[in-house]
């Protein structure tokens, strides 16, 4: 198996086990990023939703190129979404900042994956 693949398999099965957390218990999701008590649940289940769809796709065992690409863009959202979190005076800075550096990490499997043109 290519190493590209193992890598397309892993991150779509930590995307699915994620975006169930935060679909799941969004709040208690919320606290283990490090966003504050006050931090919309139904925002947090949208990056959920979106997380799930994305892990999905990546598991299903067809060619998908161009969608890889939308990973690297919801990667983008998600890095978006944590800087905002961490603009709240009840935000956990150090927690954001661990979120932050493994979605950065994803980012960089997302963007090999796009880069290799099909992802399989």
């Amino acid at each position: 198996m290519a190493l590209l693949t193992k890598v397309k398999q892993g991150v779509g099965a930590a995307s699915v086990i994620l975006g169930l957390a935060a679909l799941i218990a969004p709040r208690r999701f919320a606290g283990l990023i490090g966003a504050s008590p006050d931090t919309s649940a139904e925002a947090i289940a949208a990056f959920g939703s979106r997380e799930l769809a994305a892990g999905a796709a990546l598991l299903a065992p067809v060619k998908f190129g161009p969608f890889l690409w939308l990973r690297v863009a919801g990667d983008a959202m998600d890095l978006g979404g944590l800087a905002l979190a961490g603009r709240k005076p009840a935000a956990d800075k150090k927690l954001l900042a661990i979120a932050s550096v493994a979605v950065v990490a994803i980012t960089l499997f997302d963007l090999a994956l796009a880069l290799d043109g099909d992802g399989n």
